[in-house]
């Protein structure tokens, strides 16, 4: 290569370098590391412009996640312009460690007919603070059965995770929560040490103990404060359906809605997070006033 061709391709390599870190720069935020970005065709189910979510029956996105129907962000709503339900689009979708959201949505395929309406899950009756914790039997990743009303004397979050979930910002999220509430509460002097951060998996015919082990460890979970359990499908459908959650197979993936619930040494409930309302410090704060509680005079029983 001659000189002048050399320098010639110098500069080609270092523009198409500064395009390449221009296009990039805007997808990452701050302290994430850079996406992977997939591009995704899928139907559009339903439009919740007021939390910034579509849900969305996307396609299969190869070497990263089977079709499913799902909760997806934007950061803008106004990317839901001229979007309605039932339209086929094409989008992006980006994924880091510890978020995921979705952009550039397109109409490929109007929707011919109003969609037909959905049959949805019967609504649940939502557990709220006052009333008492479900009992429930269930194994921990030990190995060991015991009843939730075991924990008595103890403040006690409860969550609803499997391992297998893919997405960051639905399990993965929680997982990470759960992990900076452990350490918030582990390192503060004053705290209560009477709690207990227990994550019950709503697919137990994978998660058995040897699995839910392997993941308590992977996740730095200290078994004197967090403990990852699993039970028999009945007992654990049960147990769902008293704390306000659904879900569901679809296509071989679980679908859910998010719930921790946070209650008392006396098993009354004190707080109850729904969808994206839980961070590691609101847990915190919930369980270290959970656990500072004096028990409740009133009857431990279900109504």
């Amino acid at each position: 290569m001659e000189k002048g061709e050399a320098q010639s391709f110098y500069c080609m390599k270092t523009l198409l370098a500064l395009a390449l870190a221009a296009l990039i720069s805007p997808l990452c935020r701050a302290g994430d590391t850079a996406p992977r970005t997939f591009d995704v065709i899928g139907i559009v189910k339903k439009l919740k412009p007021e939390i910034r979510t579509a849900v969305i029956d996307h396609e299969q996105i190869p070497g990263y996640m089977d079709a499913m129907v799902m909760s997806l962000e934007v950061h803008d709503v106004a990317e839901f312009t001229g979007i309605k339900p039932g339209d086929k689009i094409r989008f992006r979708m980006h994924v880091t460690k510890d978020d995921g959201w979705i952009d550039e949505l397109k109409v490929i395929e109007a929707a011919k007919a109003p969609p037909s309406a959905e049959i949805e899950p019967a609504p649940l009756k939502p557990i709220v603070p006052g009333e008492t914790l479900p009992d429930a039997v269930l194994v921990d990743d030990q190995g060991k059965s015991f009843r939730l009303s075991d924990l008595r004397g103890q403040a006690v979050a409860l969550t609803f995770i499997y391992t297998r979930c893919p997405f960051p910002n639905f399990c993965p999220r929680v997982n990470r929560q759960f992990k900076e509430a452990q350490e918030l509460l582990k390192n503060d002097a004053a705290a209560p040490r009477n709690w207990k951060l227990l994550s019950v998996s709503i697919e137990p015919d994978r998660d058995t103990p040897e699995v839910l082990a392997k993941f308590a460890k992977d996740h730095g979970a200290d078994p004197a404060h967090w403990q990852f359990a699993t039970g028999t499908l009945r007992d654990i459908t049960k147990l769902t359906i008293q704390s306000g959650l659904n879900f569901w197979d679809d296509r071989g993936l679980i679908q859910h809605n998010l719930r921790t619930i946070v209650a008392d040494s006396s098993g009354r409930v004190t707080r109850v997070f729904s969808d994206d309302q839980l961070t590691a410090a609101s847990l915190a704060s919930a369980v270290q006033s959970a656990a500072g509680e004096k028990p409740c005079p009133c009857s431990l029983k279900n109504p």
